[in-house]
Parts: C-alpha cells; structure tokens; sequence
C-alpha cells in the first residue's frame, strides 16, 4: 500500500513538472486565442492561481458564521457550450431541491462562459457564480478549493484532471463524475496512461455514466465508484420557447420550399459543404450554417463568397429573405434552438472531417432529422441508435448529403416520419436529471 502511494505521488509530480514546464506556451495560447476571442485576455488570476471571485466570499464562502446557514455550497465543472447546456436542467432542478443553496458554475471557454450568463441570467449573483476553472496547477487548485470550501464537486463528462481530484481528497471534498461518456478510443489513451488515469479514477467518489457500455470502460480503466448508468443528461434539454417562436417566426416569412441546418462546424468542413451546394443549387433551398467557434464566423462568410452564394447573416438578417437567397450564416450566439426551430432537417457538424461529430440530441428534442458524416466517433453509440430509429441518416459526404437532403425535403410524409422518430427517440431517453440528483444528495450526506 504505501509503495502503490509513494509510485502515485511520484507519477502527480512528474505530471506537475511537467505542466509548470508548458506554462509559458499555456499563456502564449491563451494570448493567440484572444486574438479572435479578447475574452481570453481577462480572469488569469482565476485560470493561474485559482483566485474565486468575490461576491461569492461576501455572500459566505470565507465566513463560518454566514456560510453554515446558507446551505450546502456545489461546484460543478463544465468545459464549454455543450457541457454548460446539458447541466443547466440538473443545476436548476438541485437549486429547486436546496432553497438555500448556491452553485459556483466554471467554464473553460468564454463561449461556455457566455452561454452560462445566459442560461442563468435570473440567478446569477445570488444563488449561481460563474468563474474560470483554474488550470490543474497544483497551487490553482488547493487555493479555489480553500477559498470556495465546496460541499461536492460535479464534473461533467471526461473531465479528469490528477491534481485537482487529489487536492480534492486532501479537503476531503467528495467528487462525482455525472454525464460520463467514454469512447473505446479514451479507453485505449486511459489504458497507454494508466500510472496517472487509474489514481484519479480511483479518486472519484461517484461515477454515473450514459451508458452500460460507458459504465463498462469506465470499470476497464480503473473506476472504483461506478453506479448504474443514468442516461444523458442532454436528453433532458430544456427548449427555450421564446427562441423556438423566433425561429418559428423566421421560417413563416421565408418562401423557400425547404430549410436546412448545419449545426456547430468546425475546422473548415464547411469547404466541402460549400462547395457542394454551390455545384448542386439545390432549388428552393435555404442552407443555414452555424460554426461552433465565433471566431471562425468571418472566415466562413469569406469562404462562402468564393462559391458565389447569395448570402446574409444572422445579425443583419431582413425581416423578409428573398427566395433566391441560398445561405443564412448564424454569426450569433444562444440562438441555436432558434435555427432549429427555423429549419426542416440538420447536419451534424464536426462528421464530415475526422473531428469526432457534435451532439445531436438539441436538433432532435424539436423533431428534426438528423444527417451526420463518417466520423462521429465521439458519439458512435448515439448515431447508431439513431439510425435504428429512423431519426437519423449518415451520409459519405457532403455531395451526398446535399443529395440526400433534398430528396428527403421532397417527401413530407418521410420528413414528417423521421421527424416524429427524433422527438420520440429524445422523449423515451428522458430522466437522467432526478437520477442523478437522487446519487448527488446521497453523497453529500
């Protein structure tokens, strides 16, 4: 036993030195990033020495006498936009359960950050607190778990830092991995790291994976605290109505015949989509394209002109679009269930380029069909029952989706069908919040 500890302390400060080691070039990339994104440029007091902003301290966080008649204190991790959204319904509905309880909310990317303020814009400040998770320094660490003083840690999904769940264990704050999802591809990386992946997956007090499968891998890769799976968290999406009557309101005063999304791309596969559709002119086809990064929106628009496409963009949109108009760039942010709304079927983004595919979930909870390209590997096991389902259709590139596409748009009784296969498939997967609640509340107690 002790020889397994001194072997797990040895490979952390192996890990440490050699991450103190990248930050100057972890600086330098925040640096590059705020080139596009000047959001990058501020909260490094946050990112590097782990500093919790102040008005969560002045609301009881660093005072006993306050902070014991508030209620319990969460903190809860989520990368970035997609991870900030799943949580949202499991973040309220605990609020809902713990009246005098607060949530610290970190984010990694500005975006994530950005859709935060949004989704909790009524909470923000009393009962919900937004900040830069820090980087896993061991310093940054130990110094926003002391100054926070957490109840509990939810972590959503892969996000497994060794310093952080260690410095976890030394404040004796319990940790719960919820949302979890592994590929056979993490496993293979988990199994190559194992010196360092298995003692911090041995540090998890919960886990509550998607699936059996995800449960499986998770136990393959040295989880000692695996629970039943609990489904997706991002099945239990929460629709906007009042952006779902915008996207409506879009739609009913556009001519064209059909409408179609092309959700979160990423790295330039809009190139060959592009191109596709400017070969093909589809007729009576409006392609709206939403990239996944804001930085990217100019650099799509200028790629598009190069195809010679009647174009607009989200934020100069008319009251009216001409039915001649071919694309619709989406150079905006919070409104994706809107473009849903406004649209007959999605392409999935991030499927056409090896990049890994999105999550499909948010198009299909509107009863949209769903197209993906071959490389959807972070969410294989979801494409597929998808596919078994009817909700979805995987196409071999762009020039065969644009095929595909229109003819499915030419047949409203399939539209209709494969639409109706989507809203069901999402609704029969429901639940995962008050499971996950109910595995929350045991473990703080």
């Amino acid at each position: 036993m002790r020889s397994e500890r001194w072997f797990e302390r040895l490979a952390r400060a192996s890990y440490s030195l050699v991450l103190v080691g990248l930050l100057p070039f972890i600086a330098l990339r925040l640096l590059y990033r705020s080139l596009a994104q000047p959001a990058y440029r501020k909260a490094w007091s946050q990112r590097f020495l782990g500093r919790v902003p102040v008005r969560l301290l002045a609301l009881g966080a660093g005072h006993a006498e306050t902070s014991n008649s508030l209620g319990p204190r969460l903190w809860l991790h989520a990368v970035s936009v997609g991870e900030t959204r799943a949580a949202a319904p499991l973040l309220r509905a605990w609020l809902a359960r713990h009246p005098g309880a607060r949530v610290m909310l970190t984010q990694t990317t500005p975006t994530g950050r950005q859709t935060a303020q949004t989704l909790f814009e009524d909470l923000l400040g009393s009962r919900v607190f937004l900040a830069y998770c820090p980087f896993d320094f061991p310093w940054a660490v130990h110094r926003f778990l002391s100054e926070l003083r957490p109840d509990a840690l939810v972590l959503m999904e892969t996000e497994l830092w060794p310093n952080l769940l260690a410095a976890c264990h030394a404040h004796q704050v319990p940790v719960a991995l919820v949302n979890a999802r592994m590929s056979e591809r993490s496993l293979k990386r988990f199994r190559q790291f194992s010196w360092l992946a298995s003692p911090a997956l041995g540090g998890l007090a919960a886990v509550l994976p998607q699936s059996q499968a995800d449960a499986h891998r998770f136990q393959a890769a040295g989880a000692k605290g695996v629970l039943e799976a609990s489904g997706s968290l991002k099945f239990d999406v929460q629709l906007d109505h009042h952006q779902i009557a915008v996207g409506q309101g879009w739609r009913s005063r556009w001519s064209h015949r059909q409408v179609w999304l092309a959700i979160s791309t990423r790295d330039d596969e809009e190139e060959a989509l592009l191109q596709a559709f400017a070969e093909q002119r589809p007729q009576g086809v409006l392609l709206i394209v939403v990239p996944r990064h804001p930085e990217r929106f100019d650099r799509v628009d200028k790629m598009a002109a190069g195809y010679n496409l009647r174009r607009c963009r989200r934020s100069q949109l008319p009251d009216t679009l001409d039915q001649d108009m071919q694309l619709l760039l989406g150079d905006s942010l919070g409104e994706m269930q809107a473009f849903v709304a406004a649209s007959d079927l999605c392409l999935i983004g991030g499927s056409l380029l090896p990049l890994g595919g999105q999550n499909p979930i948010e198009a299909c909870a509107q009863g949209r069909p769903v197209f993906f390209g071959p490389h959807m590997f972070n969410f294989e096991s979801l494409a597929q029952d998808l596919l078994d389902s009817g909700a979805g259709f995987r196409i071999a590139s762009a020039q065969n989706f644009v095929r595909e596409a229109y003819e499915l748009g030419r047949s409203l009784p399939r539209l209709r069908s494969s639409g109706r296969a989507a809203l069901d498939f999402v609704v029969a997967r429901q639940g995962a919040t008050q499971k996950i609640l109910d595995a929350l509340d045991a473990l703080m107690n």
